[in-house]
């Protein structure tokens, strides 16, 4: 441990372990936030959990869903509208995708976007369960249904068993033919803000006759996605339900929320240990002052100085972060349901990585003052 010191500088064996701690606090979070999205969407069977169920009935053109797409698209981001497709013997459901939406874990290939959301070509995504019955073509592959051949774009599921290995997700357009345009709807994105004012546009794009209805509800979607043979029968005030002006506590509720709750818990635990690492970092610069004189003398310039102290501080931070990589390893390895993927490292580095220059700045000015 004496030559360990005589070696290395105190302030850089401090500012090794800090990194060290930082960064793998950065890998436990991404890792947990991932999970715990995953976790969401399957216990949700792919909803965000801010889905509202609204119906279309009484319509007599099968085609509206074309002209009321692209008003939507031009007006709103970030939803989906999902089509239950009931009565068939596997569990499927069309999609329309309009921007970032949360996407459920690929086994392989992609998942929809808008252009394989809305194309008079078929498309489908598939559970796991089901990539035993496609068939290769011409390069590409593709899974038949009722003497209908739809184009493969992903394999969706989870190496356990769960409910999304045995779904099968077709573009908007395919269920719809399916279904008929007078059916129920599922209105799904992050927020509710963006369901109210996407439900919004959907009543205002629709062509009157009185008998098209669009009003969105609160409702169990597995029932919808099952066996809802109920469209049209519980209806609520149009004016009402789009509005989402209600009085049931939804905008305490939604801040009380565990995705909140354990977002916010990531945060706080994020600058806890950067309030830390701001700390080690004023004494490692404390200990290199010395250093700093030094070069002065030696006619070092305020670019050579600040060149010399980020080339230390990121050698250190680096050589801490691959210390945190491997601690997570091995917790990874005695915690099973702990998970790590090549994202989760990559974006911990990037967190790491940017809070260490904030940090840096910070702490550099602090000092020359």
């Amino acid at each position: 441990m004496k030559m360990l010191g005589k070696r290395i500088p105190k302030g850089n064996l401090l500012l090794f372990f800090s990194f060290a701690v930082i960064s793998l606090c950065s890998l436990l979070i991404v890792s947990a936030t991932r999970a715990e999205h995953v976790a969401r969407l399957l216990g949700n069977s792919l909803y965000t959990g801010h889905q509202k169920v609204f119906s279309i009935t009484g319509s007599e053109e099968e085609e509206q869903w074309d002209e009321v797409m692209p008003g939507i698209k031009a007006e709103c981001r970030d939803f989906a509208v999902y089509v239950p497709v009931r009565g068939e013997d596997v569990m499927m459901r069309g999609i329309y995708v309009n921007g970032d939406i949360d996407e459920p874990p690929m086994l392989s290939g992609t998942y929809f976007d808008y252009s394989t959301s809305w194309t008079d070509q078929g498309m489908v995504v598939l559970g796991k369960d089901y990539e035993k019955d496609v068939f290769a073509r011409g390069g590409k592959t593709y899974y038949q249904y009722h003497d209908m051949e739809y184009e493969v774009i992903g394999i969706m599921g989870t190496e356990k068993d769960s409910r999304i290995n045995q779904m099968v997700l077709l573009d908007f357009k395919s269920a719809v033919r399916m279904t008929g345009i007078n059916t129920q709807y599922i209105l799904d994105a992050k927020d509710e803000s963006r369901i109210q004012e996407a439900g919004q546009s959907i009543y205002d794009l629709f062509e009157y006759p009185a008998s098209v209805l669009i009003g969105l509800k609160d409702k169990d979607v597995t029932d919808v996605d099952e066996d809802g043979d109920q469209a049209g029968e519980e209806k609520n005030d149009v004016e009402e339900e789009v509005d989402g002006e209600s009085d049931d506590g939804t905008g305490v509720v939604s801040y009380l929320s565990s995705d909140v709750i354990m977002d916010t818990m990531y945060v706080m635990i994020l600058i806890s240990f950067a309030l830390s690492t701001i700390l080690i970092t004023m004494i490692w610069f404390r200990f290199r002052r010395p250093l700093f004189y030094v070069w002065n003398l030696f006619g070092y310039g305020r670019s050579q100085v600040c060149l010399e102290v980020a080339k230390r501080f990121y050698a250190a931070a680096g050589a801490g972060f691959v210390m945190g990589f491997v601690l997570m390893c091995l917790v990874s390895v005695m915690v099973p349901e702990v998970e790590i993927g090549c994202m989760d490292v990559c974006g911990a580095f990037g967190m790491t990585l940017g809070l260490g220059t904030v940090i840096l700045c910070f702490c550099y000015v602090a000092d020359q003052k």
